[in-house]
């Protein structure tokens, strides 16, 4: 087996945590929040009784029970507070220095035809990041040790949406991913920190999305919705300061996982409507991934990550033509091992509690809602890759303007 050069041992050392770095807000991989108030309102289950352009995330069928055009404008702001003690670091627990994240969301979806109706999203599914003191999770037995993270990752997602009969609606989109990556680290080993290193790369991916919505009689629905994997390819440029370490490319594959989820939802009077949801992520397939260090070929880097389920139920109270309450409950999974949790993606179990408010005048409607969120604390063991106590807290608001036409 060849000997690594330093600079591949920094870029072997950067991937390995990168890969286990793309969002902190609501510790579900790295899947980002629901992209309207109106969704967070209700902790993510709103597939059922979507009615405007945002169908086009939640359950695309919906469409094209709309009869009229709507534009949808959204905001979701996320910070995530996080503390990890390292039993073998003298410094004790340290605490991310995480701000508030901007996470902007567009549907406009429009009727073309009887029963037919077409939309485009452009969103943020996934994505967001980590920053941590430089010096707090310095490592001075690795290459190379991140404390600043972020992937940005925009969904390009037209949508066609048609009416089969009276009472079934099925809609198809494509996803059209595009994202960019940055990591920041100390190197050095055997002692304090002698240089630094960035990578800066981008990527591209498709995949596509299905969803049915069956009527069952008046007040009764029932839905089915499917989102592909989407497999991207990033690539870019290692660049290292300080001897004896030089520039390389950098190459990075990530895959972003099938998700297949099944609601029903009710209207119990004219007034209230519930939705439960149940939801599959495959995120096994993040359990192995390819690196390109740009020497001696490719890295296979594991992962070991486990599919999971998401559990939730959500409501809405019309409280009279203007103004709706909405609220929500979400089980949800990590599917991280205790033994591959690391700082830079702290993820965990939680509880996610909900509340909404909207009001609607003359085709206009504003919407906020607001998440709290309780998370299980995490302990990693002595064997894994981040031994340690993790303990998250988060905050998440979204602010949606729509309007029909």
């Amino acid at each position: 087996m060849s000997k690594k050069s330093p600079t591949q041992a920094v870029a072997a050392s950067i991937t390995i945590m990168a890969l286990a770095t793309a969002g902190t807000a609501l510790a579900d991989g790295y899947r980002n929040p629901p992209p309207t108030a109106e969704g967070i309102g209700k902790s993510g289950v709103n597939a059922v009784f979507v009615d405007d352009a945002s169908a086009i995330s939640y359950n695309p069928a919906n469409l094209a029970f709309q009869d009229s055009g709507s534009l949808v404008v959204d905001v979701t702001l996320a910070r995530t507070e996080n503390s990890y003690t390292n039993p073998f670091n003298p410094a004790g627990t340290v605490d991310s220095n995480d701000e508030w994240v901007p996470l902007p969301n567009l549907y406009v979806g429009l009727p073309v035809g009887e029963g037919v109706a077409v939309g485009l999203g452009i969103t943020t599914p996934f994505g967001q990041g980590i920053d941590w003191n430089p010096t707090d999770l310095y490592n001075p037995s690795a290459p190379a040790s991140i404390y600043q993270a972020e992937i940005m990752l925009l969904n390009f997602n037209p949508t066609i949406a048609v009416r089969l009969g009276d009472n079934l609606a099925l809609g198809l989109g494509a996803d059209i991913f595009y994202s960019e990556l940055e990591f920041n680290a100390l190197t050095g080993l055997g002692g304090p920190p002698a240089g630094t290193a960035n990578v800066e790369a981008d990527g591209m991916g498709y995949g596509g999305n299905v969803g049915i919505t069956w009527q069952i009689d008046g007040r009764q629905r029932a839905v089915l919705t499917y989102r592909s994997e989407v497999k991207l390819d990033y690539e870019g440029d290692l660049r290292t300061i300080g001897a004896p370490l030089a520039n390389s490319s950098f190459g990075l594959g990530v895959t972003y996982p099938n998700m297949v989820s099944a609601g029903y939802g009710i209207e119990l009077t004219d007034a209230i409507r519930v939705e439960a949801n149940v939801e599959w992520l495959e995120w096994s397939s993040t359990k192995t991934q390819i690196a390109d260090l740009g020497v001696n070929g490719p890295l296979l880097l594991p992962q070991n990550w486990d599919d999971t389920f998401t559990f939730g139920v959500g409501g809405d109270w019309q409280l009279d033509e203007h103004w709706v309450v909405r609220a929500g409950y979400a089980f949800i999974e990590t599917p991280i091992p205790d033994e591959t949790i690391t700082p830079l993606l702290p993820d965990a179990d939680r509880h996610a509690l909900s509340l909404g408010l909207g009001y609607a005048v003359g085709g206009h409607a504003l919407d906020v809602a607001y998440t709290f969120s309780i998370y299980d604390d995490r302990t990693s063991p002595i064997t894994g890759s981040a031994p340690g106590t993790y303990e998250i807290d988060s905050d998440l608001l979204g602010l949606t303007y729509s309007y029909s036409f």
